[in-house]
């Protein structure tokens, strides 16, 4: 048993020693993950489950505060149903978080910043009755600016991180069609590489 105490004692050391964070130093960190978007102030809509992969930059601004910036494909969108028809409004982005990390005990880490998104595609698919038909969404705005939140913890070099991006600006184009934001809750896996 002491032994066993040991080892898991020499084991936490190794993953606090890769945790250690300088101040000065930089690290990559290549993350993917899942997406589970929709929009606010509408009825009756339900998540648009997609894929978010990417990678972000952060530096130490002491062993407590890092600053990073990142660059990350992210699905979003929603699902609905009028009349019997399936309907996925699918709005992909290129999300750019610059985000303040506050590492409050060990690996584990507090976040908040801004993320401007820039729009990809924008369609809209629907299917009724085994027909489907899809048709792409020029109403849709080129810019999505939000407010990114979230945790993450570091085990050893691998990070888990999870964020809820609250939007900040309208979805579509014509305030009369839909007064929406995009909201995103989204869970990522990376690994850290100091540069």
């Amino acid at each position: 048993m002491k032994k066993l105490l040991l080892v898991a004692v020499v084991m936490m050391a190794s993953l606090s020693t890769f945790a250690q964070r300088e101040v000065g130093t930089l690290s990559l960190q290549p993350r993917v993950g899942i997406s589970a978007a929709d929009f606010n102030n509408t009825e009756d809509t339900k998540a648009r489950v997609g894929f978010i992969a990417g990678a972000e930059l952060e530096y130490y601004v002491s062993n407590m505060v890092g600053i990073s910036a990142g660059m990350f494909y992210s699905q979003q969108g929603a699902e609905f149903e009028i009349g019997g028809a399936d309907f996925t409004c699918k709005l992909d982005y290129v999300n750019v978080p610059i985000i303040a990390n506050f590492y409050v005990w060990k690996g584990l880490a507090l976040k908040a910043g801004l993320q401007p998104g820039f729009k990809m595609s924008s369609k809209l698919e629907g299917s009724y009755s085994g027909y489907a038909a899809s048709a792409k969404m020029d109403d849709v705005n080129s810019i999505d600016l939000s407010v990114p939140v979230g945790i993450s913890y570091d085990f050893g070099r691998v990070v888990l991180d999870a964020r809820y991006n609250l939007g900040l600006t309208k979805i579509f184009k014509d305030d009369d069609y839909l007064d929406s934001k995009n909201l995103a809750f989204q869970l990522t896996i990376g690994y850290k590489f100091t540069l």
